[in-house]
């Protein structure tokens, strides 16, 4: 049996060629959460290669981790921790955030998600 050589290496790089990003799950439109319970949203996505999530503030800051306060875990959630009524912030607990996924073909980015923590 003879194979076409030229159409199997065709077929092998369409396979394995590179792809954007493509939301898995992107968060919701809105999390309310207690300062008791804390709050987290989900975000991942698919792509070649495997796509990274990070996440913006409302003004396009990329949102790192505050001690005790938020952190971005590393498979793309974004975990706001339980607080005592004094450390509410305005800016982390009361605010719009979006999941963005990338990788070298390009990014995405979710819808805006509005957060808001209560007693």
């Amino acid at each position: 049996m003879l194979y076409d050589l030229d159409a199997l290496t065709l077929t092998d790089n369409y396979d394995n060629h590179a792809r954007g990003p493509n939301f898995v799950m992107e968060p919701p439109p809105k999390l309310e959460f207690s300062n008791s319970s804390g709050g987290w949203l989900d975000c991942s996505a698919t792509g070649i290669p495997q796509p990274t999530i990070s996440w913006l503030t409302a003004d396009g800051q990329l949102v790192g981790d505050i001690m005790g306060v938020r952190r971005v875990l590393l498979n793309g959630t974004l975990y706001l921790m339980p607080f005592q009524a004094p450390m509410y912030r305005q800016d982390i607990h009361n605010t719009i955030y979006r999941c963005v996924a990338s990788n070298i073909v390009g990014q995405i980015v979710s819808r805006d998600v509005q957060i808001r923590a209560g007693a």
